[in-house]
Formats: C-alpha cells, structure tokens, sequence
C-alpha cells in the first residue's frame, strides 16, 4: 500500500483515482485500514535473471525511475553490480552492440 500511495505523489485530485480509493475503500477492510495509514515507501528496486543465448545466466539489478514532468513515464534501468562477472558479461555485449 506505502508503494501505491509513494505511486500517486501529488496527483491526488485525479478524478480516476479519487474513484478507485473510493471503490477500494468501500469494497475492502482491509484497503481502508492500510490507506488510512498514510505510509510512503520508496520503491526498492528488483533482481532478474536472463538467460542469453551466448552468455547464459546473467543476473541484473532493476531500478525505475520516475522523469519529471513527463505523467506516468519511467526510465528503467539494468545493472549488474561493478566487478562481478555480470557486469563482465554486460561490458562484452556492449562491444559487441557498439562494433
């Protein structure tokens, strides 16, 4: 719930969502008790795993991020953590990409 609520921000005159917090809140105990908190949490990023084709395994790190000015849109970004061998292995498609 901290999420969604950390989602909305500001734009809490939007006539949509005033609607689904009202649905929500007439439909569910438990919808009511979380958003009566008033929790914010930022968004923790997520751990993926690939398999490529040429590379195998590659585990990535997943943050998203919210541009400014620009309603609803997110920059996603991939890394891997610096010195391992999937950032080894992303280095290499990068050469690859730009050769």
């Amino acid at each position: 719930m901290a999420g969604f609520r950390q989602s909305v921000g500001t734009d809490t005159d939007d006539p949509q969502f005033i609607e689904l917090v009202g649905e929500l809140s007439l439909t569910s105990p438990l919808f009511r008790r979380l958003w009566g908190r008033h929790e914010i949490r930022v968004r923790q990023g997520a751990s993926l795993r690939f398999e490529h084709p040429q590379l195998g395994e590659l585990r990535v790190d997943r943050e998203k991020l919210a541009v400014t000015g620009n309603e609803g849109m997110i920059l996603v970004i991939y890394h891997a953590a610096a010195g391992s061998t999937d950032a080894d292995k992303l280095a290499l498609l990068a050469s690859t990409a730009a050769g």
